[in-house]
């Protein structure tokens, strides 16, 4: 999304507004996307699906679909931020409120969450953010009755929000922010310090990572950002990212510093033939065309096939595009390469898309990681004798990594464990566990690059430095074929 909704916590010295209306008018300004944002949530939280699926104009609500590339902005913002602080914002309204509504008062918790982000995290009038919620409360059959209670319980929020909002240690928000069946994995696989780590990062939104395709100091000067490692770029620019300079001729493609590992762990591959599993968006099979490989792109999602093949086509590279279920699939040849970023939780992502913690649960990860490993097994027969194949996904669960590899039949497979080295992948030595496998977690990569500081960047000097710090979590593991 844009940078102008982000989001930052308000302080005591913020100036006062104008109070709200007790009678709003039925149609008002920001009433439609306030609307829609509850919507979202609804079917974020109580539905289990995915924002970006939602904001998706074919499949999206109609609700969404009608709002302007304005209000869509304001819309992520909101959402995003509800989802990021839900557990501190459930906090805050329970201490506000005498008893609980009704279980089944859900656009009425919904649309409270949503003013409730406005008020404690963005920068929208509090006026507004009451107005418009119990505008929304009023409008709606299944809310009418509660107009009165949540008018209440947001002024008395706007009135005791250092409080409300802060009445807990970091380290208490965020557990509170974190699901119970996320908390307790992440301290089962990590113990408790690193699980706070996790938990306490994810509440602060990251700034944007790109991957360019030559030239990364050049293009960190024109971008203002700073050279992780490789061709990765870390950019705390604002604005429209398709305004940004080399947009438009294709220099540079969004892409997580973590997720460009693994496909710099196939090694030199330049001239060799290379196939990228469950390819879409196309952030790896740029990587590998832009390093001069062959590539095969395979994708099962027609709507994420032509998302790529877009892509592709704005950054001037190209790929063999095979939309195709990899577990049916039979290439041609084998490759001399293959690289399967498998379907997972996603839990790796939290940071930029808070939503997952709220639409997964440990049962659903059990389920995934029987995918990735049956996917996993499918790859290895694509893969020509002594070439490489990489198994990557962004999930931060040990039970979607380390366990798979650890249960794999190798010697039924013809492959053999290729240890991943620390000149490999500077930076990020730290992440090689015992295993000879990659595991980064999103508290990683902790600190500014020497020579920049905030003003070099660009940045105010009010800007928390803690953003531009961080990765996704990610799972990589490397195997040569034997025969």
């Amino acid at each position: 999304m844009t940078r102008e909704g982000a989001p930052r916590r308000k302080t005591k010295s913020r100036k006062p507004q104008s109070k709200p209306s007790d009678h709003p008018p039925v149609d008002l300004p920001g009433l439609a996307v306030r609307q829609a944002a509850a919507t979202v949530l609804v079917r974020i939280i109580d539905d289990g699906r995915g924002l970006d699926g939602l904001l998706d104009s074919r499949h999206g609500p109609a609700s969404v679909n009608a709002l302007s590339d304005a209000d869509m902005s304001l819309l992520r913002a909101i959402v995003t931020t509800a989802c990021r602080h839900r557990g501190e914002i459930d906090y805050a309204l329970n201490r506000l409120m005498k008893s609980r509504p009704p279980k089944n008062a859900r656009h009425l918790l919904h649309t409270l969450h949503v003013a409730a982000a406005q008020i404690l995290f963005l920068e929208s009038p509090d006026s507004a953010a009451v107005n418009l919620a119990v505008a929304s409360l009023k409008g709606d059959q299944r809310s009418t009755r509660f107009a009165a209670l949540g008018n209440a319980v947001l002024r008395r929020l706007i009135r005791e929000r250092e409080s409300a909002s802060q009445a807990n240690t970091t380290a208490d928000l965020a557990r509170l922010n974190t699901p119970d069946w996320l908390f307790k994995r992440l301290r089962k696989d990590y113990g408790r310090d690193r699980a706070q780590a996790i938990a306490t990062i994810h509440m602060l939104e990251p700034v944007i990572d790109l991957t360019v395709k030559e030239d990364p100091q050049v293009w960190a000067q024109k971008l203002s950002g700073i050279v992780l490692r490789d061709r990765s770029l870390r950019v705390p620019k604002t604005g429209s990212i398709t305004q940004w300079p080399g947009y438009d001729e294709g220099a540079w493609w969004i892409q997580d510093a973590a997720a460009a590992v693994p496909a710099t762990l196939l090694g030199d591959i330049s001239g060799k033939s290379v196939a990228d599993l469950c390819a879409a968006p196309g952030g790896k099979t740029a990587q590998l065309a832009a390093l001069g490989a062959y590539v095969t792109a395979v994708e099962q999602s027609a709507p994420r096939m032509r998302r790529l093949r877009s892509n592709l086509q704005r950054l001037g590279l190209s790929a063999n595009c095979v939309e195709a279920d990899l577990l049916e699939w039979q290439p041609d040849a084998k490759f001399d390469a293959v690289l399967l970023d498998a379907p997972c939780s996603s839990t790796g992502t939290i940071r930029r898309h808070p939503d997952v913690q709220w639409t997964k649960s440990a049962e659903i990860v059990t389920d995934l990681a029987k995918l990735q490993k049956a996917m996993l097994q499918r790859a290895a027969e694509f893969v020509a004798p002594g070439g490489c194949l990489v198994f990557a996904n962004c999930s931060i669960l040990r039970e979607e990594g380390e366990d798979i590899v650890a249960t794999l039949d190798l010697d039924a497979l013809d492959l053999a464990l290729h240890p991943i080295e620390a000149a490999e992948v500077s930076g990020l030595e730290g992440a090689i566990t015992k295993q000879g496998t990659l595991r980064t977690l999103p508290h990683h990569l902790s600190t500014i690059p020497s020579g920049k500081g905030l003003e070099e960047l660009g940045l105010p000097e009010d800007f928390d430095a803690q953003r531009l710090s961080g990765l996704d979590g990610f799972f990589v593991a490397r195997f040569t074929k034997l025969a």
